[in-house]
């Protein structure tokens, strides 16, 4: 059996420019930037259609074809993706024949191409996300976009500034039995659907946008990851929270319903200073709950608070362009500066 890897959500970091042109709207004000005009037309790349038109017979000459249409995404493919890391001495050549010999990966591969083989769908969602990432990071290139799949290893990568990757085989639903559950429980497979395909996207653009957290305080990893949320709601403004959470609407609804409760939670229990990461690992980690928080709060409901924070700090200060937001790194000036009050339950 070909041995599964857990690959990098992104393969390698990449240095965004950060001048934006405006600060995204308000929830319940949005004032949505016109990218209509933009030229942005995003086309698929569907590079594991063409490794599976590969002829296993004749292998290597298939390899420098496909080398020569994706200069970039094919070492990296057979070089990191599907490398047996069991393995250092093996080849790119050994790596993809054992690879495309593996009987489940070419039965995935089926899967896939039945549900997916037509993505234009796809193509039109990205093609607005990437209006809007044009709008907002006006020195970026348009990138290509590549799908690929990789035996359950990546949702989603950015190998450089003009390339980014979708793993197909991680959308095939809650439900398929691909999906280990020990390796993959409940509350993760739940974002194992189409529409997540953006939005994991999103979250891997905003992963690369942000140097490391400031500090190891609850406060300092809260506005980290609120601000990498706040730059995926720039690309898919229209997108329901609760999708860009990986919440189910119920979660969704009581959190916000809790906001108050939890801002005081976490006061009360001294917890915004700690740099003790094993308390409050569950508010800011993908996790199937944080009773810390209230006893059904979902996890990573911190990183929702800091993304509040983050708003009410833009709401403020509107005038902020998001390298100054980005690079805004002293959490305790920060939240003055936002003047955050938390909404009280309905």
């Amino acid at each position: 059996m070909h041995i599964l890897q857990k690959f990098p959500l992104a393969v390698f970091l990449m240095t965004l420019p950060l001048f934006l042109l405006s600060a995204c709207g308000d929830d319940n004000d949005r004032d949505l930037p016109d990218v209509s005009n933009i030229p942005v037309d995003i086309k698929l790349q569907r590079f594991e259609q063409d490794l599976f038109r590969l002829d296993t017979n004749n292998l290597e000459a298939g390899m420098l074809q496909l080398t020569t249409k994706y200069p970039v995404l094919f070492p990296v493919f057979a070089q990191e993706i599907i490398h047996d890391r069991s393995n250092p001495q093996e080849t790119p050549l050994q790596a993809v024949s054992s690879f495309l010999h593996a009987p489940e990966v070419y039965h995935l591969n089926d899967t896939i191409q039945q549900l997916y083989g037509d993505l234009g769908w796809l193509e039109q969602d990205l093609t607005q996300m990437f209006k809007y990432h044009k709008y907002y990071f006006p020195r970026n290139p348009v990138p290509k976009v590549a799908t690929i799949i990789s035996e359950f290893g990546t949702d989603a990568f950015i190998i450089s500034d003009s390339l980014y990757g979708i793993g197909l085989d991680m959308y095939l639903g809650e439900n398929f039995p691909g999906y280990n559950p020990e390796i993959f429980p409940d509350y993760i497979r739940r974002q194992f659907s189409r529409e997540y395909m953006p939005v994991r996207l999103a979250k891997a653009v905003a992963q690369n946008a942000m140097t490391t957290a400031p500090g190891q305080r609850l406060l300092d990893v809260m506005l980290y990851n609120g601000k990498q949320l706040y730059i995926v709601d720039c690309l898919l403004p229209l997108m329901p929270d609760s999708l860009k959470m990986g919440y189910t609407s119920v979660q969704m609804t009581g959190t916000e319903a809790n906001e108050q409760a939890v801002w005081a939670r976490i006061l009360s229990q001294n917890l915004l200073y700690s740099t003790d990461a094993d308390k409050f690992k569950k508010l800011v980690t993908p996790s199937p709950n944080a009773p810390i928080a209230f006893q059904e709060a979902p996890g990573e409901i911190g990183n929702w608070l800091g993304w509040q924070i983050v708003k009410a700090y833009m709401k403020r200060h509107p005038e902020t362009k998001m390298e100054q937001l980005l690079n805004f790194s002293d959490a305790q000036r920060f939240l003055e500066a936002a003047k955050y009050k938390p909404k009280r339950q309905q």
